[in-house]
């Protein structure tokens, strides 16, 4: 009798979570800079995920597609025969969060000092199976999306991981390990108060000029004084976003694509976090879909 009681609560409270997260969310949405796009009738958005998107990740997109009216379904980008298919069956990307990037892949770009230093600092990377199978597709894929004017119009959201794969996939490397490096904690589990940088941005654009908290899970990041010091060796990238005094980079902004890499976890984060980026991401994929469909 207790168990199913409090199984009904636990229920309960789940239901209420989610009316809460609705209405929020749809405050939001009236409160948010508006992007215009009708979706035709019966079209459905398709995400494409580069890896595996986990509850989360579906549970957070589907609450913003249903407040913004987009019918949408994932797939998984892996499942294509070739790279340029996988992206021409997608409406938007999404890289999410997850293991440590090899230095190998950016380690030709940097100066020989800090190819030096990773090299003999290897051991402070996590490597994993999942980089492993990870890695090279999702290098090759930002290249190629960067490159190709195909797909200038095609939205792209990477999480964790996956803003600093657009990172390395420019030549910007990363902090080994950001306590070993910075003297700070690794950023697990916690919130961290994110600052946007000054002048305008797509971030700023989204979040006014407010302060907001970002859900946190990593322990690495872009390599924040190098990028200053040879910013002009990126120019199609700008960090726009940061917390802890400057030190970690907490959004990276593409300048010639629809491009938007956070450090933070949107996916768990406060709605007032979440919903302004996924709306975002959900109208450019319909914007996109809309355009794509006419030519």
């Amino acid at each position: 009798m207790h168990k199913a009681v409090r199984r009904t609560g636990s229920f309960l409270n789940y239901r209420d979570m989610i009316k809460k997260s609705l209405f929020l969310s749809l405050a939001l949405f009236l409160s948010i800079p508006s992007y215009a796009c009708k979706l035709p009738q019966g079209e459905t958005i398709t995400v494409g995920c580069t890896y595996r998107c986990d509850f989360f990740y579906r549970f957070r997109l589907r609450l913003a597609a249903l407040v913004t009216g987009y019918p949408i379904r994932f797939v998984n980008m892996r499942l294509f025969a070739q790279l340029t298919q996988a992206m021409d069956s997608v409406d938007a990307i999404l890289l999410p969060g997850g293991a440590d990037i090899n230095p190998d892949y950016y380690l030709d770009s940097v100066t020989p000092e800090l190819a030096k230093y990773t090299r003999e600092n290897m051991q402070l990377v996590r490597h994993s199976n999942e980089g492993i199978y990870r890695d090279g597709f999702e290098h090759s894929l930002i290249q190629a999306y960067s490159t190709d004017t195909t797909f200038e119009k095609l939205p792209m959201l990477g999480i964790c991981r996956g803003m600093q794969m657009m990172s390395v996939a420019h030549g910007i490397p990363l902090y080994l390990d950001i306590k070993t490096e910075l003297g700070i904690k690794n950023r697990n589990n916690l919130f961290d108060r994110i600052n946007l940088e000054e002048g305008p941005s797509l971030m700023s654009e989204l979040y006014g000029n407010k302060k907001f908290r970002g859900f946190e899970k990593h322990h690495q990041g872009i390599r924040m004084s190098y990028y200053r010091d040879h910013q002009s060796d990126f120019p199609l990238t700008r960090v726009t976003a940061t917390s802890n005094k400057g030190l970690i980079a907490e959004a990276l902004e593409f300048t010639h694509r629809p491009a938007l890499g956070v450090q933070y976890h949107p996916e768990k984060s406060f709605t007032r976090t979440s919903f302004p980026i996924f709306k975002w991401f959900l109208t450019k994929a319909c914007e996109y879909k809309t355009t794509k469909d006419k030519q």
